[in-house]
């Protein structure tokens, strides 16, 4: 009897160790995957990689569809990267994640910024994305260092990072540059060029604001 209690509780004992081993410490049991994620900081250079100054609350959904709020949310514009604190701790979100939604608060969702990673043709990363249809507008958006640090006792330059955005329309599956105004816009749209053109005139929109640009290729998709 005292032979079979010691072998049960070997078997106990060497179970409870396999779990252990396989258990990674960088891995979040729920809701999703995160592994610890540090911010790399250059002291020589004013600022951080961080494109929001303030970590922002987000909703994120997962390839399978499931949707789940964080509370802490911030985008490395180095590295074009999503990350997320949790108990003094930073993670970043593994390739589970299909999009990430940043609210300015709690409870302002709508005029949340919806960021994808699988909009680019052919290509990975996270991109916002400022419309959607036959003309899908996206936003690339990357913070780098540049100048340099220099004194010489009366001008004083320092290195910074430095935040930039690329937008970029999609249009049948190619990605296609393009300028906010009038000509571009009319490009874009050209098969439907009379209805948008009077769509433009009609609203006095000017093309060249991001706003009126955006509103004009929304109307084309909602006649296509």
């Amino acid at each position: 009897m005292t032979r079979i209690v010691c072998v049960f509780i070997t078997l106990i004992l060497g179970l409870s160790g396999f779990s252990q081993v396989n258990l990674s410490p960088n891995v979040l049991s729920t809701p999703f995957q995160g592994d610890k994620f540090k911010v790399k900081t250059d002291f020589d250079v004013e600022g951080s990689p961080l494109v929001f100054d303030d970590w922002k609350p987000g909703e994120v959904t997962l390839t399978t569809g499931e949707v789940f709020h964080v509370d802490k949310v911030n985008f490395d514009g180095s590295t074009s990267a999503f990350i997320y604190s949790k108990k003094d701790t930073t993670y970043q979100f593994q390739d589970n994640v299909r999009q990430v939604r940043i609210f300015n608060s709690a409870y302002d969702t709508a005029s949340a910024m919806v960021f994808r990673n699988d909009m680019l043709p052919q290509q990975s990363g996270f991109v916002q994305v400022l419309t959607k249809g036959k003309i899908t507008i996206l936003r690339k958006i990357s913070k780098s260092p540049e100048g340099e640090n220099y004194s010489n006792g009366i001008v004083n330059n320092s290195r910074k990072y430095v935040l930039h955005n690329e937008d970029v329309a999609v249009v049948d599956g190619k990605v296609v540059p393009f300028k906010y105004n009038s000509s571009d816009l009319e490009e874009l749209t050209s098969d439907k060029k009379t209805q948008v053109v009077s769509y433009v005139k009609s609203n006095n929109l000017k093309p060249k604001k991001e706003d009126d640009f955006l509103k004009s290729i929304n109307f084309y998709n909602s006649i296509n």
